[in-house]
């Protein structure tokens, strides 16, 4: 093939480059960022596990994990610090160490409760976050 044949053929591809040049220019940027925090070989690996799975179950069963495991990721990316990371710890052990149903509490086992240390600790913790959702909606 003549030099002329070939940059005749990626002419539409130079023109697609040059109408799309900011956009691929963050995919790249976020590509980079994906390589450098070491997130592109968790993407990769979570590909290759929707791969399976779709290989396995059926389309409906496949689409619904699909939606929820793209759900975890976005959400998963906001726990980054350790603080968050500590709290989803302790939220996951407190639910685990939760053996029973709750039982009714009235307004008197409410003011009992609330002289607990750890229900004080936890109530600050609400307190806390809620302040903090407030900014933010």
């Amino acid at each position: 093939m003549s030099e002329e044949e070939t940059v005749k053929q990626l002419e539409p591809l130079l023109k697609k480059i040059a109408e799309n040049q900011e956009h691929l220019i963050e995919a790249i940027d976020k590509l980079v960022w994906l390589e450098k925090s070491g997130n592109l070989d968790a993407l990769l690996g979570f590909s290759a596990l929707i791969k399976i799975v779709q290989d396995s179950i059926s389309d409906a069963v496949v689409e619904r994990n699909m939606e929820m495991i793209s759900n975890i990721g976005l959400i998963s990316t906001k726990f980054t610090s350790d603080r968050a990371l500590v709290l989803l710890n302790a939220l996951g052990d407190a639910i685990c160490r939760c053996e029973r149903e709750p039982e009714p509490v009235g307004m008197v086992g409410l003011m009992k409760a609330l002289r607990e240390p750890e229900v004080q600790k936890a109530l600050g913790m609400l307190l806390n976050i809620a302040r903090e959702l407030g900014k933010n909606i």
